[in-house]
């Protein structure tokens, strides 16, 4: 007996129909999971360096804003491990230095031995450990960008993302201030535009930087 036409397979439009959902649900796959991720990361990362300000304040508590790690840079970043708040044997608990987003130092290819240079004495004398975190720090040696009360005050950003390799996030940055407060920064509150390319960015910390809030901060020592 002859089919029907209601007895035959899946017409043409309808095989359109279905290649078009399924087009768009991929779509929305490829949209969805990469904003996930970076939603991820931000929320990581802003844990990681709202603990690293916290040890931070505890050790300035009640004293004066001279008590704050005097380093500049990833070596006042990495001072809770030379304060003893961080056990330099702890691989687990020194993964706070490390951003989920930054491509250049990972916990992958850190050297954790050398966490147990990282003394007050070494820190003072500028021994180079900026592999050693994904974090850029305060200038805190420098008198122009000592941390003072006022500037704690004015909300002072003591912590935030280095600008050594690839953007860690390419909207803005995240950032940890003196009030051991923490948050993702997008680039308009620096008065800057997102960068060009965000895989080969130019420096946007320390002297080279057009903002004044990011000259206070550096990815050296």
């Amino acid at each position: 007996m002859q089919r029907t036409r209601a007895q035959s397979g899946f017409t043409f439009i309808e095989i359109l129909v279905v290649m078009g959902i399924i087009t768009v649900l991929t779509s929305m796959v490829v949209v969805l999971i990469p904003m996930m991720n970076e939603r991820s990361n931000r929320t990581k990362s802003l844990d990681n360096i709202g603990s690293i300000a916290k040890f931070m304040m505890a050790n300035a508590a009640g004293r004066t804003s001279a008590k704050w790690p005097p380093y500049n840079g990833k070596n006042f970043t990495l001072a809770p491990v030379a304060y003893g708040d961080l056990n330099a044997n702890n691989q687990r608990a020194l993964g706070v230095f490390f951003s989920p987003g930054d491509q250049q130092f990972t916990t992958e290819s850190v050297d954790w031995k050398r966490y147990k240079d990282v003394t007050k004495e070494n820190l003072k004398n500028d021994v180079d450990f900026h592999e050693l975190t994904s974090y850029a720090g305060r200038r805190n040696k420098d008198k122009d960008y000592m941390l003072t009360q006022n500037r704690i005050e004015e909300g002072a950003i003591i912590i935030c993302d280095d600008d050594d390799g690839p953007l860690h996030h390419s909207k803005g940055l995240c950032c940890a201030f003196a009030d051991g407060g923490a948050q993702f920064m997008e680039w308009d509150y620096f008065g800057m535009s997102e960068p060009d390319d965000p895989d080969s960015p130019p420096r946007i910390l320390g002297e080279e930087a057009t903002s004044d809030k990011l000259r206070a901060l550096d990815s050296s020592n």
